[in-house]
């Protein structure tokens, strides 16, 4: 694999971006049910979350984080959850006191709390930043194998009230990172990594469902880039702040883009770069003013 002289894996750079805009594509508003477009919009996006699974277990292999691993990710996960949910619930509020209601899943109740928030049973109010919830969730099973019982403070209430995790499919997939990377699978023999992975996605094509045989499809496809050889940029704090914002982004930005010009492609193409614009441009911002919290301080 590529790297940078300060241990930046380009392939990795490079998947992380187009694992964030594939997941941008799912909050695009738009009314296409068929054809080119709704594959590009609906089903190729579905392999943005669990390509970032598999890296993120990956990169915990490789980096496995001495120390206090729940303080790190309490700084590098949930405390950008935290500010990324209340960033809109805060301005619905607003909204609501002024007659604009912008919840289309959600009622402004105590819902908003311990849905829109602490996401017990459902993604919260920033619907992509359920996998930042699960992702800190896994870290915290991790931390309890370490002896740091503290992160049963964020275990069991959502075992008695809620659901630990709300796709166990992430997990799965960070364990395949991590070994993945344990192992050096990636540096085995293509051909015979390609033969397994071919029989196993024709066996899962023919008895399984879509849902199923796509994890084999984002493994193999891993698998296949991890190791090629290019530069590219560092994106990765970027990257996370795209992840955490561009729902609001599209959300709040959509009816004005609507009353401009109602045309669906434009619509489409206008959201996207909206909302991969307005990121870049609040994340020179953060990095100008040293805000790092704001994502896992990853500037």
């Amino acid at each position: 694999m590529q790297k940078s002289q300060d241990g930046t894996i380009y392939p990795i750079e490079f998947m992380r971006i187009v694992g964030v805009i594939l997941i941008t594509f799912t909050h695009i508003r738009h009314d296409f049910t068929e054809g080119t477009t709704f594959f590009i919009l609906e089903t190729l996006p579905r392999y943005g979350t669990l390509l970032l699974s598999i890296i993120s277990g990956y990169l915990f292999c490789m980096n496995p984080l001495q120390g206090n691993l729940l303080t790190k990710k309490i700084k590098s996960l949930l405390i950008p959850y935290l500010i990324a949910n209340l960033a809109v619930i805060l301005p619905v509020l607003l909204a609501k006191s002024l007659g604009f209601d912008y919840l289309n899943r959600l009622s402004f109740d105590y819902t908003l709390l311990t849905e829109g928030l602490f996401s017990l049973h459902s993604p919260p109010v920033n619907p992509p930043t359920y996998f930042i919830r699960d992702l800190f969730i896994i870290f915290c099973l991790i931390s309890i194998t370490r002896k740091n019982f503290l992160a049963l403070l964020f275990i069991v209430p959502l075992l008695a009230f809620g659901m630990l995790l709300l796709r166990w499919d992430i997990a799965f997939l960070f364990l395949a990172g991590f070994l993945i990377r344990k192992f050096n699978i990636e540096n085995q023999n293509k051909l015979i990594i390609n033969s397994i992975g071919a029989i196993a996605l024709a066996i899962g094509i023919f008895f399984l469902k879509e849902n199923s045989f796509r994890y084999i499809i984002a493994v193999l496809f891993f698998l296949n880039f991890i190791t090629l050889k290019f530069t590219f940029v560092k994106t990765g704090g970027y990257t996370y702040l795209l992840h955490l914002y561009h729902s609001p982004i599209i959300v709040f930005l959509f009816p004005i883009l609507h009353r401009i010009y109602p045309e669906p492609y434009f619509e489409i193409v206008a959201q996207i770069t909206l909302a991969v614009v307005v990121s870049y441009i609040a994340w020179i911002i953060i990095k100008k003013l040293n805000w790092g919290f704001m994502v896992g301080n990853r500037l």
